[in-house]
């Protein structure tokens, strides 16, 4: 008996040395931000639950949410939002950290309608004689609220011409940064995209530019566009404290056309030089700027600087007169019948020339090709000889052009003394001569210190000259402007167009 008494009490001594176990209880943090799966636009008001099963909490104005207090272990995480599809994903919680999850929900297309068909609101399908700088718009509400976007197809007959897309219901259409065409039809459709469903297309409307306003826009000039001379038709700009330029781009600035001349008689061409290749050629297009077609060849146009030479029209409008250095041709508008009309031989350039009806006379100025000196040609082409030297002004004389009654000569002059020891005329203004008596007569009374006025230009009959002022150094835009033919300091000069260069009118 005190043996088993002894064996008792050991196995309770034995039992009283062991270790009790201790188990320690982790908990952490779950941080999540719920976004839109497509457009990744944080979702607020959506609930989020766990399973396990823990507090609901609702996301902020920025998709957040935060769980305290998780036991560490694996949860599945529902997130509900009206509109979209439950989301159910797995995570595995870690203790004493913060577990941060994102958690993309994708919209339920159950319950999600497809945008509405577009409705078209201006220019009203099938509308024409249209202005160019037109505005598209539509409507297409969504049933559901959602943001909608757009594809916006416009096409020029059966060709496609712009293709952009919008979050705006308008539309300004520019092709190729340009207007729309003149007489023209356009065709137009939109189509409406909510991100959830199948995009609607709408109908396909249409609607017709009008012919090109020719007796409208009387003006063309030329400015850069992308760093290419474009050239642009315009009208005198409406009355008022604050005019606004009324003008419209015709070539498409992505090459360049300058020294645009519009064709007398018919009106419906004008003609613009071009290179091809490193040569300056003729080109003859339609008023508005289109079916641009090269005129000249064999021989190109050829001066002392081409961008400034100066070319014309014959008075019927068949044909066109070129400078070649010294020589003068004439070509029929197809390209045919090139002709030299005229030649000097005494080291001269020609730099322009102007063709009138009155006794059928050629006026040309010329230069020597090192030097400021200038001459003044008329040539009379009914008569041998051609030619008569005009000793007219010593200093540098250029762009000459014919009133319409063919008698007078506007040209832009730069007396001798007034150049800069590089050769760079400080003082041009606008001269007038009578070609049959001899009279002289400076134009530019209210020209600003500073500036040339150059490329005169009758209009009205011969009472006003269009031309262009610009700075003597080149440093800063030009000026297209127009002033009275008007021997008084009271003459009126008007600005047209700024920002421009080689105006014509017609």
């Amino acid at each position: 008996m005190k043996k088993l008494s002894f064996f008792i009490a050991v196995l309770l001594l034995l039992g009283s040395c062991r270790e009790d176990t201790i188990s320690l209880t982790s908990y952490g943090r779950l941080a999540g931000e719920v976004l839109d799966a497509e457009t990744l636009v944080p979702i607020a008001g959506a609930s989020v639950t766990t399973n396990p099963e823990s507090e609901l909490v609702i996301t902020d104005e920025f998709g957040e949410f935060t769980i305290d207090s998780l036991l560490e272990g694996s949860y599945s995480i529902r997130t509900r939002f009206a509109g979209y599809d439950d989301a159910v994903i797995t995570v595995q919680l870690e203790g004493d950290r913060i577990n941060s999850v994102k958690i993309l929900i994708t919209k339920d297309t159950d319950l999600n309608n497809p945008p509405p068909l577009p409705t078209v609101l201006q220019p009203a399908n099938g509308a024409q004689g249209l202005d160019p700088n037109l505005t598209l718009s539509w409507t297409a509400p969504d049933p559901d609220g959602d943001s909608l976007t757009y594809e916006v197809y416009l096409y020029d007959s059966d060709t496609l011409v712009l293709d952009t897309i919008t979050t705006d219901t308008f539309l300004h259409p520019r092709p190729n940064n340009m207007a729309l065409r003149f007489d023209q039809r356009y065709y137009w459709q939109v189509v409406a995209k909510d991100g959830v469903n199948p995009p609607t297309y709408g109908e396909v409307w249409s609607f017709t530019i009008r012919e090109y306003p020719r007796d409208e826009f009387r003006y063309v000039f030329v400015r850069p566009v992308n760093g290419n001379l474009t050239i642009f038709g315009g009208k005198e700009p409406n009355g008022g404290a604050n005019p606004v330029e009324i003008s419209y781009q015709l070539t498409n600035g992505f090459q360049s056309y300058w020294r645009p001349r519009l064709r007398p008689q018919l009106r419906d061409k004008m003609a613009a030089l071009r290179l091809v290749g490193t040569e300056t050629h003729l080109f003859i297009m339609d008023r508005d700027g289109t079916n641009a077609r090269q005129v000249t060849s064999g021989i190109p146009l050829r001066s002392k600087d081409e961008s400034l030479a100066s070319y014309c029209w014959s008075p019927t409008g068949d044909q066109l007169l070129f400078m070649n250095f010294g020589r003068l041709y004439r070509v029929n508008t197809d390209g045919s019948g090139l002709a030299l009309v005229a030649e000097i031989s005494d080291g001269f350039i020609f730099t322009g020339v102007d063709w009138t009806a009155r006794n059928n006379k050629i006026v040309a100025t010329a230069e020597r090709p090192d030097g400021i000196q200038s001459k003044l040609y008329v040539f009379d082409l009914d008569s041998i000889p051609r030619t008569r030297l005009e000793n007219l002004l010593d200093g540098q004389i250029r762009h000459p052009v014919f009133a319409p009654d063919g008698r007078t000569v506007a040209f832009s002059y730069n007396y001798v003394d007034d150049f800069s020891a590089t050769g760079m005329p400080l003082n041009s203004g606008i001269s007038i001569y009578n070609i049959e008596t001899g009279a002289y007569m400076g134009l530019s009374f209210g020209k600003e210190d500073g500036t040339n006025d150059t490329q005169p230009k009758f209009t009205n009959g011969g009472a006003k000259i269009l031309f262009v002022n610009k700075p003597f150094d080149n440093v800063g835009p030009a000026k297209v402007m127009l002033m009275d033919v008007d021997p008084t300091q009271n003459q009126n000069r008007v600005l047209l167009f700024e920002n421009a260069d080689m105006p014509d009118w017609n």
